[in-house]
């Protein structure tokens, strides 16, 4: 089993370090990040500044493997808001009752993508929820395709069987709408559409979030973006179990 040692960082050196595996995912290996992360080599913006950083290392070569970024609602509102809200319309998740935390820039190097980082990312982050009190944890979730027949299958499934009250809707800022898509093609086979869904959404489903509305078209990174919520108080301890999480600071931080 891999050595790992999981912090939360505001050291600038780190976070460089953590940029820097950002950008050969999302760019070098996905295809899908900023253009203008090429001339550092750092995948880099205007929200960094104001978010703690999630990082992974691995102890025997020292370099980091997982990243995840996390930014409060008390601090969004004291700065320049949520990254969500470049994309969607957030009016009624600011209007919680509870304290916000915002999770994006999630990624893993390749040969750490095992459920080993998983229980040690979770753990360290349900330490940061209890610590400042969140009781709803929010991001946004991409399918790596902006294929209106691919967006409408999947959002199709999505608002079948996660759908989010209608208290808790958002919809995309205009400059982010998504038009074309068939929000009700015939699903053959939900199972096998689920399994193709992006590891980082599904693992969030099988937590307890709901989806929040349709999607955004995400221009920059060639996505198509649901906005998720997950409410601390109904987690999913199935799930927590079956990653080995039974018992775990998760479940004592929202008990």
């Amino acid at each position: 089993m891999a050595e790992l040692e999981i912090k939360i960082t505001k050291d600038q050196s780190e976070i460089r370090e953590a940029q820097r595996l950002r950008f050969q995912v999302f760019n070098l290996e996905m295809n899908k990040g900023l253009k203008a992360s090429y001339e550092r080599g750092l995948d880099v913006d205007d929200f960094d500044p104001f978010c703690d950083h999630l990082i992974v290392r691995d102890l025997p070569s020292k370099e980091v493997v997982g990243t995840y970024r996390l930014l409060l609602g008390s601090q969004a509102g004291k700065h320049i808001g949520f990254y969500s809200e470049g994309e969607f319309d957030l009016e009624k998740i600011k209007k919680l009752d509870g304290e916000l935390l915002e999770l994006g820039r999630s990624c893993a190097r390749k040969d750490f993508r095992d459920r080993a980082l998983i229980p040690l990312m979770w753990e360290s982050i349900a330490q940061y929820v209890s610590a400042h009190r969140v009781r709803y944890l929010f991001g946004c979730g991409s399918l790596y395709t902006t294929d209106p027949q691919e967006v409408g299958e999947s959002f199709s499934l999505l608002k079948r069987k996660y759908y989010a009250d209608e208290s808790l809707r958002v919809a995309p800022v205009a400059a982010c709408r998504f038009d074309g898509i068939d929000v009700k093609p015939p699903i053959a086979d939900e199972q096998a559409l689920f399994v193709k869904l992006p590891s980082l959404i599904k693992g969030y489903l099988r937590l307890g979030a709901v989806v929040c509305g349709p999607p955004a078209l995400d221009r920059e990174f060639g996505t198509a973006d649901f906005l998720l919520l997950l409410d601390m108080r109904k987690l999913s301890a199935d799930y927590l179990s079956r990653v080995g999480l039974q018992g775990s600071k998760v479940r004592d931080a929202v008990a």
